[in-house]
């Protein structure tokens, strides 16, 4: 017989395990990881074929509808992946990328076509993202925006293009300006990937090309010229990078008029494949969890004393845009896992619909590379290859993860959804997170302590295992929830 102390001491050794490994961004993914997600086979295909209820479900008309679109998978810097990132890239070419373009516009007419209740749906916000959409091809972009305000009511939705820098304000034309002219939308925001303005570490990572820091400025010049809101990236513990190099990022960013500024802890470690995780100089000036953990507090306070207010896990605000509608909405409407839902098109596109009664749903995800995206889309049936159906235990999780990462977990909207029954499953565990520091627990809500903001991505996978355990052995668990698989 299990007894509550050696219960309690195999939980605190798990936690203990998860905190030593190298943190990661992967619960902006939410439960399940892409990488826990199985392939779909043929039976399954044909039951999404036919419309299968559990395979096929349709919008909830009441909830938020989030649109992201993937044009494409390319990318061109010098070094693969910048050195570190480890998201799906191909070389890019603008032959090729438009030809993927065309291929997204098809899966637009061919998911409206199916779900002809889609047809203009109100979106709430709209993503052009993948990391480098705006090195898409003046013309198939502006295709690919009218199609979507074709198939969807846009009229209040916000509209964010993510990518380069130098490319919001290099081209002819602009792709900012077309997406404007194309899109009847409430609000435009750029994002952009800036990393770092130490033009050194630029070159390092094969990122001039992309921008320097003249060229972050103009870029947010030329939104806020255009009535858009911007946001911009930021890595912080680099290798041999010290504090103040962080806080001189942090403060550079400031001044150049960002809107958002989004902190990601560097993710590497032997193993990981990028090109700076096979180089063990590299390796070696990397900061170990506790002092990446002090770097980020010291960020974030930075940041807060500077005016900003933190509204997500890696994001803060300025603190006037707070009860401002230009305030980022789609990734906070995204935590929102009992009344919004996403649809995603192109290459690695994700979606997620939940039925009315919160009982069921499901998530499916699109081909990643251009080859085997192109040959789903021009095939009959689904784009998706690979889906997670949920039952209500998977919901609870998928809730805890959404809401972990706005920070904090409500207790009455929890037990709204799922009973008050439902805690039984994960109070050893939170009591365990609060006892280490890493949760606060107040009458109304558990909230992440800035500690354990840091470590999210262990702190979820943790509540997270509760259910591997039942769901799968306990070797699958390990080595899905292993810092080996998933992306960032």
């Amino acid at each position: 017989m299990t007894t509550t102390t050696s219960l309690s001491l195999d939980l605190r050794n798990r936690l203990r395990r998860l905190l030593d490994r190298p943190q990661r961004h992967r619960l902006l993914h939410g439960y399940p990881l892409a990488a826990a997600m199985p392939f779909a086979d043929d039976k399954v295909r044909r039951r999404a074929e036919n419309g299968d209820s559990e395979l096929c479900l349709p919008i909830n008309p009441g909830d938020a509808l989030l649109v992201g679109v993937l044009p494409h998978p390319f990318c061109n810097p010098k070094i693969s992946g910048c050195g570190f990132c480890t998201f799906p890239h191909e070389s890019f070419s603008a032959m090729k990328s438009a030809a993927v373009v065309q291929g997204v516009i098809k899966e637009i007419d061919d998911r409206v076509s199916r779900q002809p209740e889609l047809k203009d749906e109100k979106v709430a916000g709209l993503y052009f993202g993948g990391g480098t959409a705006n090195l898409t091809p003046p013309e198939p972009f502006r295709c690919l925006t009218r199609k979507v305000g074709q198939a969807f009511d846009v009229s209040q939705a916000e509209v964010t293009l993510e990518g380069v820098p130098a490319r919001f304000i290099r081209g002819e034309p602009l792709l900012i300006d077309v997406m404007q002219e194309e899109l009847p939308a409430r609000h435009f925001r750029i994002s952009m990937g800036i990393q770092t303005f130490s033009e050194k570490r630029l070159e390092q990572m094969g990122r001039l090309g992309f921008g320097k820091p003249a060229t972050f400025a103009s870029a947010v010049k030329a939104a806020h010229q255009r009535a858009m809101t911007t946001s911009g990236d930021l890595l912080f513990n680099l290798p041999s990078q010290t504090l103040p190099e962080m806080q001189e990022d942090v403060r550079r960013a400031i001044d150049i008029g960002l809107d958002q500024i989004c902190l990601y802890h560097l993710v590497m470690f032997r193993g990981l494949g990028s090109v700076w995780s096979r180089d063990d100089k590299l390796l070696s000036a990397l900061p170990n969890n506790r002092q990446a953990a002090d770097n980020w507090l010291a960020l974030r306070e930075f940041l807060i004393a500077s005016g900003y207010r933190q509204t997500t896990l890696t994001n803060f605000e300025r603190k006037e845009f707070e009860n401002d509608p230009r305030r980022y909405c789609y990734e906070p409407i995204s935590f929102e896992t009992d009344r919004a839902q996403a649809i995603g098109f192109g290459p690695a596109g994700l979606s997620f619909i939940r039925s009315p009664e919160q009982h069921h749903a499901i998530k499916t995800m699109n081909p990643e590379s251009s080859a085997e995206y192109l040959q789903a889309v021009h095939g009959e049936g689904v784009t998706w290859n690979r889906y997670f159906q949920y039952d209500v235990r998977d919901l609870e999780l998928f809730h805890f993860t959404r809401r972990l990462a706005s920070l904090r977990i409500s207790k009455t909207e929890f037990t709204k959804s799922f009973g008050v029954q439902a805690w039984e499953h994960y109070t050893p565990r939170f009591e365990l997170l609060v006892s280490e520091g890493l949760v606060n627990d107040s009458p109304d809500a558990f909230s992440l302590t800035p500690r354990g903001m840091f470590f999210a991505d262990s702190i979820a996978g943790f509540l997270a295992e509760s259910r591997w355990d039942v769901r799968s052995d306990r070797r699958d668990f390990d080595v899905l929830n292993s810092n080996a698989r998933g992306y960032m």
